[in-house]
């Protein structure tokens, strides 16, 4: 088979771009920490009201409320919400109110068409005392230091301060394709978008004032998407709040995974990346690693060295690139990680093209949900 020069070279570039790619967002995330943690410490302490939605099973709930019990902060509430019909999720929250003082246990009917999440932030939100709220997931695990942390942001002048959530504590192999995902590609390109001033915030850690949120159309304007977090940073953005991510990260313990949890979860990802940041969403198609391989596997052919060798170097060039951003990072990619990481690299076109196909619902923890807009 011949190969002309002109496609050589185009196969080449495309190599060269996505390996550019690749290694530029890692370095990008990795100065992001360097950038942000000059934020001094608050000079103002306030009252915050922490809105934990919760739906059964929640295995992680009990480390969640833990590392929430602990923190270093004087005035705090734990507002935990769950769905009148999730009856273990019922028990589960009013068991986890009743070991911690600052806890409260409050439930909600949710109609089939809502987004589930959102109705529940909806109810803790109205029970919440204060106007510092704190939008956090029932499967995260904070640090002491973390309200005050995210206050220094409000202090700099940041209306909404989100944090990157790294995935840890994975028990099976497909745990370990969800925390490449997390790791290797999700929080590598938002720590690198936020390096370079593209904030993107990430509904697991919302830090924002209720007069904000009211002022911007209420929790109720983003209930018809699946996309609730990168909706909400709009509708801030849109009244002049600005967005930044912490140096600080939290952690979600992972635990078992399945191969369709770890699809629908990323395929609805995917959808909300198309949505609402669709020039990364096309980058995430044009400077994949299957896309580079086979370019690097068609231009060895046309060099003679084979389209084997050709694969296999691009490929494992990708793979150090990530695997010295994740050892750097302090992320640690694990013993499965080669092998996890070819799991996600294989899923990472299909899951696009999927992203592109029209869909009446997405799967939220074993719950369909329209997607509405």
């Amino acid at each position: 088979m011949s190969i002309g020069g002109i496609t050589i070279l185009g196969m080449l570039a495309v190599v060269a771009a996505t390996l550019a790619w690749n290694a530029g967002t890692a370095i990008a995330a990795l100065a992001q920490p360097r950038k942000r943690r000059q934020i001094g410490r608050p000079e103002v302490i306030p009252p915050i009201s922490i809105i934990v939605p919760v739906r059964a099973p929640a295995p992680a709930l009990p480390a969640c409320a833990k590392s929430l019990a602990s923190l270093d902060y004087p005035d705090f509430e734990v507002i935990l919400c769950a769905e009148d019909d999730d009856v273990d999720a019922v028990e589960l929250t009013k068991r986890t109110a009743s070991e911690y003082k600052r806890f409260i246990a409050c439930s909600s009917h949710i109609p089939a068409t809502a987004n589930p999440k959102v109705a529940l932030l909806g109810a803790g939100i109205q029970k919440a005392r204060h106007d510092l709220l704190l939008l956090s997931d029932d499967n995260v695990v904070s640090k002491p230091n973390r309200l005050r942390t995210l206050v220094a942001y409000r202090d700099a002048g940041y209306g909404l301060v989100s944090t990157c959530v790294l995935g840890a504590e994975a028990q099976n192999f497909w745990g370990d394709v969800d925390r490449a995902f997390m790791n290797g590609h999700f929080a590598r390109l938002q720590c690198a978008g936020d390096s370079i001033g593209l904030s993107f915030a990430t509904g697991k850690s919302m830090l924002l004032s209720r007069a904000d949120l009211l002022r911007s159309g209420g929790i109720g304007s983003i209930a018809a998407t699946i996309c609730e977090d990168a909706k909400l940073q709009r509708q801030l953005e849109a009244i002049g709040t600005t967005t930044t991510l912490s140096h600080d990260r939290i952690v979600q313990p992972i635990g078992l995974r399945t191969f369709n949890e770890v699809w629908h979860r990323h395929l609805r990802w995917s959808m909300c990346r198309r949505q609402y940041a669709p020039l990364l969403f096309v980058a995430e198609a044009i400077l994949s690693g299957p896309v580079a391989s086979i370019s690097a596997a068609i231009a060895g052919v046309g060099l003679n060295v084979g389209f084997a060798p050709g694969f296999v170097v691009a490929a494992a060039m990708l793979l150090a690139i990530e695997w010295a951003f994740l050892r750097i990072s302090g992320a640690a990619p694990g013993w499965r990680f080669p092998a996890t990481w070819l799991a996600r690299e294989a899923l990472s076109l299909p899951l696009w093209f999927a992203a592109l196909s029209p869909r009446r619902t997405v799967v939220w923890r074993a719950r369909a949900l329209p997607t509405l807009s």
